[in-house]
């Protein structure tokens, strides 16, 4: 089995040899094009059209893979890319104005002085929309043929003094950031990806971001856009159908481009290489009888079955989880092809999954084929004859999932091998075909020994549980299988004694857990089972949980107290005692050799300095300021406080991260202890010049040169609050 199980990635791909549907060779065109437009001033708008899933987000990125970079004749402008991803705002106001904010940065860290003007002008402007904005709410402007006019000295305040004397307008602020554009010799291409997930009022307040508050000279916008959601969203204002969103649409995309057609041959060889990560993530035998499986899923695969490559994705991730669950107790064909219906037609799905098998009637009543009359199949009728006429559209998918046998000729040559089915796991046995949609093998094969774990529970046995549990462990393959049953022991244990025997049995015996297994949040199966616990411990509004909790945290290390502890409500009145428990542990668990901060990867290191210093502050940072002893241990404490991505690498030192930093540690103790060790990395980090990492993943250095640029930043501020 895989150590690194996970489902399939619905990520846009970012370069031209992740391209698997060929987009790339028109995508180089309309770049090439973009480049050619470079002595054009007019700004102009491309919008990319297609419908959700079919890959608008990647053909984005391969028109942005390196449209900066290309053979320039004399005249042509450099170009600087800007993303902008309205999604992530709450409100139409924050999107606005953290797009002139953030947009204003991207030019103030270039090192072209030119640049860094454009920057400083468009901040201005995005002030002088503030400030219309906040007059706008607390009181009424007044309004004089047509234009806003209030108070100007608090905005002259706000924007600097160079700004004296002239007439404060959008209009004048507009005309300076476009002569600075054109004195630095740039175009702007500004990206905007999911335009389709906003809501409309969001939509409407991008598109006049594009068309009237952000239309700077040489400045270029390509926008993915579903059209006709889009259309839709904002049909409206402008009329009463979508047509009238359309029309509207129209004036603000310059230039349509529609995603070009997927080619069959490259949607099937899309199908077949993430059905292959799939058969590589499984913890299935890899024998004959699953590559037959496997192959006869490839064969049936037709491009006709799918809207887009995204729809695929869905499938073969529920396909994943269902295999993932019940694999190897059933045909992963059949498997594959009800995870397609539960995705595709979840109606017919639900029928098939709240249906009752019959039985006894004839030798081959052992197969599901939904036919509620067994006497005639010139006259089908009952469910089957509901099943075929209602869901047409996978007529096919149900007639070979469930074809319909006699005892004469038929489609499928006559009686049923049942004992073929039955070894097949075939889901029109009845044996199997409620595993299907049950996703579990109770009352089946391979259960005695999971039933016995219950058995020992309700008799108190320890002695033999812990016989049962090296037995069950002692096949890897079969771990997440044993760890699913424990969890759901756990959740559903209801007899207080029997429970806190249980959980006090699992404290104990931790070591029998295996734990070089790490899940989708970094949690090996250890972690997973106390975190479950405290979970189900925390949701008991029957019991007073105190002493068993309390009991059960006594038994654990640091770190996992630490998963423990986190799980519990604050409205818990016993978890003060827990979190006085993790400041017990960690007088004693750390020192100069150890520092709380030594593995970063640890999740919890930035909760026990949390607790730690609330609760004895004087110790806490006596702690900290005594292992500060190398540039090393500065490393590693900063590394603590960047984001951990997929649990497998750090993200860059954000501000963010900064500012909670500096929550927990003395920064100006760290900066001046850096200054120490190596005055020549501090000297050489420069605010105008410096550049953040274009990498995801940072190493240690770049996240410690971003803590100094971060602290030379705030110094910098403090000094102007002086």
């Amino acid at each position: 089995m895989s150590n690194n199980i996970h489902f399939l990635d619905d990520s846009a791909i970012n370069n031209p040899q992740q391209d698997l549907f060929n987009f790339k060779f028109y995508a180089e065109k309309v770049q090439k094009l973009i480049q050619l437009n470079s002595s054009n001033p007019e700004p102009i708008t491309i919008g990319i059209y297609g419908k959700w899933g079919e890959g608008k987000t990647s053909f984005l990125n391969l028109i942005e893979n390196k449209i900066d970079h290309f053979e320039k004749s004399d005249g042509d402008k450099e170009y600087l890319k800007f993303h902008f991803n309205p999604w992530r705002y709450s409100s139409e106001d924050e999107m606005l104005f953290d797009f002139f904010d953030a947009l204003s940065k991207k030019f103030y860290v270039q090192e072209n002085t030119n640049l860094q003007e454009v920057g400083k002008w468009i901040s201005k402007y995005s002030k002088y929309l503030k400030a219309v904005k906040i007059s706008a709410t607390v009181g009424l402007p007044k309004i004089f043929n047509g234009e806003v006019s209030f108070d100007a000295s608090e905005i002259f305040q706000a924007l600097g003094e160079d700004m004296e004397g002239e007439k404060l307008t959008l209009d004048l602020l507009k005309d300076k950031v476009n002569n600075k554009i054109k004195l630095s010799n740039f175009k702007v291409v500004v990206f905007i990806d999911d335009l389709d997930r906003l809501d409309k009022e969001e939509i409407y307040t991008i598109l006049k971001l594009i068309k009237l508050n952000a239309n700077f000279s040489n400045f270029i916008f390509i926008v993915n856009i579903d059209s006709d959601h889009v259309a839709k969203a904002i049909k409206n204002r402008y009329g009463d159908d979508i047509e009238d969103g359309h029309f509207f649409l129209e004036k603000i995309i310059n230039i349509p481009i529609h995603l070009p057609k997927i080619e069959d041959a490259d949607l099937r060889e899309f199908f077949r290489k993430k059905l292959e990560q799939i058969k590589v993530n499984l913890s299935l035998s890899n024998n004959t009888k699953t590559q037959e499986m496997f192959k006869e899923i490839d064969m049936e695969f037709s491009s006709d079955l799918f809207s887009s490559p995204r729809e695929i994705i869905r499938v073969l991730n529920s396909f994943f989880l269902g295999a993932f669950a019940i694999g190897d107790e059933v045909n992963l064909r059949d498997l594959f092809w009800i995870e397609y219906l539960k995705i595709k037609n979840g109606e017919c799905y639900n029928f098939m999954k709240s249906y009752h098998p019959k039985s006894g009637i004839q030798e081959f009543d052992r197969t599901i084929n939904f036919n509620d009359d067994y006497s005639s199949n010139e006259n089908i009728n009952g469910s089957r004859k509901y099943l075929l006429e209602k869901f047409k559209s996978v007529i096919i998918i149900i007639n070979n999932l469930f074809p319909l046998y006699s005892n004469g000729p038929t489609i499928t040559g006559g009686k049923p091998n049942l004992e073929l089915l039955d070894k097949q796991s075939k889901i029109n046995s009845l044996g199997h075909y409620e595993k299907y949609f049950s996703f579990h093998n109770i009352r089946k094969t391979s259960v005695l020994k999971l039933n016995s774990i219950e058995n020992l529970i309700s008799n108190n046995d320890s002695t033999n549980l812990i016989l049962l549990f090296k037995d069950l462990f002692l096949d890897e393959t079969q771990h997440y299988k044993v760890l699913y049953r424990i969890e759901l022991i756990i959740k559903e244990l209801a007899e207080e004694n029997e429970r806190n025997f249980f959980y006090s049995f699992l404290f104990n015996n931790l070591k029998l857990i295996p734990n070089s297994k790490f899940d989708l949040y970094g949690l090996d199966y250890r972690l997973r089972l106390i975190e479950l616990t405290a979970s189900t411990l925390d949701k008991d509004a029957t019991n007073d949980n105190t002493k068993i909790a309390v009991s059960l945290a006594k038994n654990l290390d640091i770190y996992q107290l630490s998963h423990f502890t986190r799980k519990f409500n604050d409205n818990k009145l016993f978890k003060e005692s827990l979190k006085k428990l993790i400041i017990s542990k960690a007088k004693t668990t750390f020192s100069a050799g150890n520092p709380v901060y030594k593995n970063p990867n640890n999740v919890p290191n930035k909760m026990i300095m949390h607790y730690w210093k609330l609760g004895n502050n004087e110790e806490y940072n006596h702690h900290i300021r005594s292992t500060i002893i190398d540039e090393e241990n500065i490393k590693l404490l900063v590394r603590n406080f960047p984001s951990f991505w997929n649990n497998s690498y750090f993200g860059p030192l954000e501000y963010k991260d900064y500012e909670y930093m500096n929550q927990l540690v003395d920064v100006d103790f760290i900066y001046q202890k850096e200054n120490e060790f190596n005055p020549e990395l501090i000297k050489s980090i420069d605010l105008l010049t410096y550049k953040f990492s274009d990498v995801d993943e940072n190493s240690l250095e770049e996240n410690l040169e971003q803590f100094i640029y971060w602290h030379k930043k705030d110094q910098e501020k403090r000094k102007l609050l002086l």
